[in-house]
């Protein structure tokens, strides 16, 4: 995460490397990811994101990976405000 105030939005990437898996399993993973970012959208302050994912988390069900998400962005909002 690099903030970057004269965004006016967001960036968002995603890496996800082969040593995660076939391209199958990158893009559903890279998908959900994407949905899940979107839905929390109003969270991120204006600056640059990339996501990626270790190969754990293959298999795990959306709502796990949300709570993961929510956990990393808290953190993310921690660490902007200090």
């Amino acid at each position: 995460m690099v903030l970057d105030p004269e965004l006016s939005q967001p960036k968002v990437g995603y890496v996800l490397g082969r040593a995660f898996g076939s391209a199958v399993r990158r893009n559903r993973v890279r998908r959900q990811l994407r949905e899940l970012v979107k839905a929390r959208e109003s969270r991120l302050q204006p600056g640059v994101y990339v996501f990626g994912a270790s190969p754990r988390v293959h298999g795990a069900d959306f709502a796990d990976l949300g709570r993961q998400l929510d956990r990393l962005l808290t953190k993310c909002a921690e660490r902007a405000g200090k």
